[in-house]
């Protein structure tokens, strides 16, 4: 659920400054370990198993499982479906899940113990996905955003309003005052609208992996990686109250307001770096255990940050008091300048935990369990004091389970399936967590093998338009295909 009260008051405090909110700390803190399709299939749970170049992004050391060289390239295509009030928006999303090289360097002459191999790699993995559009709507609410923006500016002169909210209202008449600064709006105590909030979202985490690791008597892998971050992320949000509606009938209000736009659009680029650790230790022939730690992932992030707004009235009523007084029906203002912003951000510290059997050449079974404290992410710097204190009071510690499985059917052929358990980063009754079911195959003939692999997950979030309104709940479904292409040599 989308802690959407935060946002409001962090905006207010930070003014023109900046208008970073928990919701970006939450945003750019989680992870999606699904790079290639074999890994997607499984569950994202390759901590322990190694050998795929997925598994880099969660334990480094699966690097030094790999026996040779290989080449691997994984278109990605997303399906997210949002719903809300009986209505349903499809956004695709054609992406490189994937690309990836990986050289394995083996003695000529190698012992029988000791380093049997050296292996370096260097590639890419998308690890977050941001594309997503989709609305909610409030049918004949009797509460309105114009009452909440006239509450915060009573007092005040229209020279000093916040100039990304408040200003704007001011300047295209929906909030007006007496001499004593007190504002009114269009609306009668009687009127009711409908509200409706559109969100498109655009964007991305890749991570730029530069990794390397070396195999001890095939009985112990260790590896270390630099993990360079991209991030891109846009956002468009249209709120919108209107007398209209889903319908064409419009609700019989007493004022000549008949709908206002209030449109925000936020861009947020930057890139981080972090590095991971991690061993893998082979006890018996069979069974993997491994361990991966992550630091923190520290951002330099910019950001850019405008609104508009519009309103219409009815043209017939401009008899009545509240008509704007230059005449016109219809007004429309854009903030009077884009703030921009450039602020470092610091994730979580990470600790995976995996365990694999190998259940002879047939079968593998694998498990990874992941535990990373949301409330430890923080904004660099004395201004971000008050958020800090906000995103430590608000997310908490949360253990993420994935469990994935292989079968060989045949020496050139395996079916695959996983599950995921995400925990919920929020404090309180919000709940946020979600499960993941995927499943895929793999052929492989020679020095060539490809990979199919499907993933499934839903998840509700819930929204308030603003303080003191209700909450409306957006249902999100998540399909992705992914196809790996891989060479070995």
């Amino acid at each position: 659920m989308k802690r959407i009260y935060y946002i409001f008051i962090f905006l207010l405090i930070t003014g023109t400054l900046s208008a970073q909110t928990i919701d970006d700390a939450l945003r750019f803190s989680k992870h999606d370990y699904s790079g290639t399709a074999r890994s997607m299939s499984m569950g994202g749970a390759f901590g322990a198993l190694g050998g795929d170049f997925s598994s880099l992004s969660i334990n480094p050391a699966g690097i030094a499982v790999y026996r040779s060289s290989e080449f691997t390239f994984t278109p990605s295509l997303e399906l997210v479906e949002t719903s809300n009030s009986g209505e349903t928006n499809e956004k695709y999303s054609f992406t490189i899940g994937n690309i990836g090289y990986v050289a394995s360097m083996v003695p000529r002459l190698a012992p029988e113990k000791g380093i049997q191999n050296f292996n370096f790699a260097i590639g890419y993995n998308r690890v977050a996905n941001f594309n997503r559009e989709g609305f909610v709507m409030n049918v004949e609410s009797p509460n309105s955003r114009l009452y909440y923006w006239r509450d915060i500016s009573d007092g005040t002169n229209p020279d000093n309003l916040y100039s990304f909210e408040e200003q704007l209202a001011y300047d295209t008449y929906l909030l007006n005052h007496d001499d004593e600064f007190n504002y009114i709006t269009p609306l009668y105590p009687n009127d009711a609208m409908d509200q409706l909030k559109y969100i498109d979202e655009k964007g991305y985490i890749g991570e730029y992996i530069i990794a390397g690791g070396f195999n001890i008597s095939h009985k112990f892998y260790l590896g270390a990686s630099i993990g360079i971050q991209d991030v891109y992320y846009k956002s468009t949000t249209t709120y919108i109250e209107s007398i209209f509606g889903i319908s064409d009938v419009p609700i019989p209000n007493e004022s000549a307001l008949e709908e206002f736009t209030f449109r925000e659009f936020l861009k947020t680029s930057g890139a981080g770096v972090n590095f991971k650790i991690g061993a893998i230790l082979r006890p018996i022939k069979n069974l993997r255990l491994g361990i991966a730690l992550h630091t923190p992932t520290y951002y330099n992030l910019d950001e850019r940050y405008e609104t508009f707004m519009s309103s219409k009235f009815t043209p017939d009523m401009n008899d009545q008091p509240e008509f704007p007084e230059d005449g016109n029906a219809y007004h429309e203002k854009y903030s009077d300048f884009v703030a921009r912003s450039n602020f470092d951000l610091e994730t979580p510290f990470r600790a995976i935990f995996s365990g694999a059997y190998l259940l002879g050449k047939r079968a593998i079974i694998s498990v990874d369990y992941e535990m990373i404290d949301y409330s430890n992410s923080e904004f660099d710097g004395n201004d971000y004091n008050d958020l800090n204190r906000s995103i430590s009071q608000s997310y908490e510690s949360t253990h993420n389970l994935r469990i994935g499985g292989e079968l060989r059917v045949n020496p050139n052929f395996s079916l695959r399936g996983g599950y995921a358990k995400i925990g919920d980063p929020y404090k309180g009754a919000i709940d946020e967590s979600y499960e993941a079911y995927s499943g895929g195959l793999g052929f492989k003939q020679n020095n060539f093998f490809f990979d199919l692999g499907y993933q499934f997950r839903e998840y509700d979030e819930g929204y308030v338009f603003f303080p003191g309104s209700d909450i409306v709940s957006l249902n999100n479904k998540n399909h992705q295909i992914r196809m790996t292409f891989g060479f070995r040599f």
